[in-house]
């Protein structure tokens, strides 16, 4: 294992326990203040927090298996573990969400109020300053080490920070407005089943593969460009990553006169190329350029 990926590792590991730790030191405290509070969206945040832990198991699971080296079996690696077990997450954080909008409604229905809690507020101004500090936290390490895991972790701490400032006003305002636990229990719920949408959809797309951005793109095209003039028409380009190891397919004319050793030639030096500007394993899948006029080129 080379030196950026140990790096990579630890930054993983230790993002992963220091939430883990953290999130259960929370979820602790909001049941607990759920409870003498009988507030549902409070007790949708407690279990929210509680799925950030099991989403940073999921990076230590990736940090584990994701690294080890590739074999006969896994040519590319094993980092799509963790996209799988991201997916498997996911979808049980969807659940929950659903189940708590479904409680947040019967308590609107109901027209059930929340009992004010000092020691609620106390909990929730701990978790709202914690997790966004976490979540800057992490948001750096994965920036640094560009562990997409790590990121995306980070979005999950900044959520439940979100979540804690708005159960924060309705434990200030609910006595007032007995409708406002129930509504905040509806968007909390909403925020989970969101945040789990937007994981699914990104893992899933991993697992596909993609077509490049735009921007992405452009960069080929200049990359291609500098290396190899006389190639044509940049076309059929497919992207598929493997945690921070990425494979890219591309097609690329030629004229179809030249050498096959020339042909090979050029294919290698844009594989180099794109390989020392972008880090990408690439594969050229050369084409003929029968647009070319060859009566006109003869002359």
């Amino acid at each position: 294992m080379s030196r950026s990926d140990q790096a990579r590792r630890r930054a993983g590991y230790l993002e992963a326990v220091a939430s883990i730790l953290l999130n259960t030191i929370l979820f602790a405290l909001k049941y607990y203040a759920a409870l003498i509070s009988s507030s549902v969206a409070l007790m949708a945040d407690a279990f929210h927090t509680l799925s950030d832990s099991l989403t940073s198991i999921v990076v230590l699971i990736g940090v584990e298996l994701g690294f080890k080296p590739p074999d006969k079996e896994h040519p590319f690696g094993h980092q799509r573990i963790e996209t799988i077990a991201t997916i498997v997450i996911a979808t049980m954080l969807g659940i929950v969400g659903y189940e708590f909008f479904k409680q947040s409604l019967e308590k609107l229905l109901s027209r059930e109020s929340l009992t004010f809690s000092s020691i609620a507020l106390g909990v929730m101004a701990l978790s709202a300053v914690s997790k966004e500090l976490l979540a800057r936290w992490a948001e750096r390490l994965g920036e640094k080490h560009e562990i997409s895991s790590v990121k995306a972790d980070a979005w999950h701490h900044r959520s439940d920070a979100i979540a804690s400032l708005l159960i924060i006003a309705g434990l200030l305002l609910g006595e007032t407005y007995w409708w406002l636990d129930g509504v905040l229990g509806l968007i909390v719920s909403g925020l989970i089943v969101y945040l789990a949408w937007g994981l699914i959809k990104t893992a899933s797309n991993l697992l596909i593969g993609r077509s490049p951005l735009p921007v992405e793109e452009d960069e080929l095209m200049k990359i291609v460009s500098s290396v190899a003039p006389q190639a044509r028409d940049l076309h059929h380009i497919h992207i598929h990553e493997y945690g921070a190891h990425v494979e890219i397919t591309l097609h690329l004319r030629l004229d179809p006169r030249i050498s096959l050793e020339e042909a090979h030639r050029i294919a290698t030096l844009i594989e180099e190329a794109v390989k020392n500007k972008l880090g990408w394993e690439v594969t050229v899948h050369l084409e003929p350029d029968m647009r070319i006029d060859y009566d006109h080129s003869t002359d």
